[in-house]
């Protein structure tokens, strides 16, 4: 329970009431602005500068930081940030310990990071909680807001299943995952590396929409092959440069029938007809921001559009084929080493503040 007295900050119900403030648009007039910023301890400069969009290089200029300086984790200071958007800041809750939670059980509620939460009671609490400890949190308002109204994210069937509140700090390739949701089993789909199949509520939830709409078209009827997605708490995973934050998720092409495990999904192995079933149907969810496949595999799923009756200028959007290379045009693009999967990354939701490509 969160208590609301004294010092301490209101309810969870008062709380969206009382500090949520919708982020200033991009087109408000008074931005950039100079803000001070009131740092929580354990903040650092990489989540500060995604969260108003400025570049770390100027955030430690401004504040007479090195090239690579850190904040202090305790007593971080003040920031000085010439904001290009304005998320409200953190808020202090107290929650009230009940019989048999622990560090991570309330941690999860909150949809903070467990060694966070316990930094900030270091000084006043031991290793386990008892029940009746005050243990103080630091909320992000924006995601605490979309824990408590979760139909924010407007989704249905399974996808809503999805738990509300697990999100991104960082990049694909320097970031990690809080509070973070698994991909459940379903009809359709088989999860190749449970340990690695955890991803952000917005990846997850248009991932299953995804492949339920693939599924409902009854174009393939094999199960589909989920490779990686995100470990538990993110960060690095051997072979992957990417996948760091829950964002990024390998789909294996869906093969012809008699087609092995051991064998490369490339060329007449691939089911091209299902590949683009596959394909429309992740763009379709609106969630994805980016799929990465091979020039020559491209060239095959093109032409397996074309034959059944895509648009030019769907084609246009979708494929980087046939342009160059290195254009940065479609939403499918080129990438060496993605000859027999989809490497599907998906975006950074509404309630991801400190989310960045």
């Amino acid at each position: 329970m969160v208590e609301a007295a004294g010092e301490w900050a209101p309810a969870p119900g008062e709380v969206e009431a009382a500090l949520w403030r919708a982020p200033r648009t991009d087109d408000d007039p008074e931005l950039p602005a100079w803000i001070v910023h009131d740092t929580v301890p354990r903040e650092r400069i990489a989540a500060l500068a995604l969260r108003y969009d400025v570049p770390e290089s100027k955030l430690r200029r401004w504040n007479g930081m090195s090239e690579r300086g850190r904040l202090r984790w305790r007593d971080p200071g003040d920031i000085k940030v010439r904001a290009r958007r304005q998320p409200p800041p953190r808020e202090r809750l107290v929650h009230l310990v009940e019989p048999g939670e622990d560090w991570a059980s309330v941690a999860r509620r909150y949809a903070v990071r467990p060694g966070h939460l316990r930094s900030w009671n270091r000084r006043e609490l031991g290793r386990t909680l008892e029940p009746g400890e005050r243990v103080r949190v630091w909320i992000d308002p924006i995601v605490y807001a979309a824990m408590l109204d979760a139909p924010r994210y407007e989704v249905d069937g399974r996808a809503a299943l999805i738990p509300a509140g697990s999100h991104s700090v960082g990049t694909p390739q320097s970031g990690r995952l809080i509070n973070a949701a698994a991909l459940p089993p379903g009809p359709g789909y088989e999860i190749l590396y449970p340990h690695a199949a955890y991803g952000t509520t917005w990846t997850l939830r248009h991932l299953i929409s995804a492949l339920d709409q693939f599924h409902r078209r009854g174009a393939y009827h094999q199960d589909l092959i989920i490779g990686v997605i995100s470990r538990k708490r993110g960060g690095r995973m051997g072979g992957h440069v990417s996948h760091q934050s829950g964002r990024d998720v390998d789909i294996r092409l869906p093969v012809k029938r008699g087609v092995r495990r051991s064998q490369p999904a490339q060329g007449r192995r691939v089911d091209w007809s299902a590949a683009w079933a596959l394909a429309r149907a992740l763009a379709d969810s609106g969630g994805v921001k980016l799929i990465l496949l091979s020039y020559g595999a491209q060239r095959r799923l093109y032409r397996q559009a074309r034959r059944e009756g895509a648009s030019e200028a769907l084609l246009a959007d979708l494929f980087q084929y046939p342009r160059p290379i290195g254009s940065d045009n479609g939403l499918i693009r080129h990438s060496p080493g993605h000859k027999g999967h989809f490497h599907v990354r998906f975006g950074c939701g509404p309630h991801e503040p400190e989310c960045g490509d």
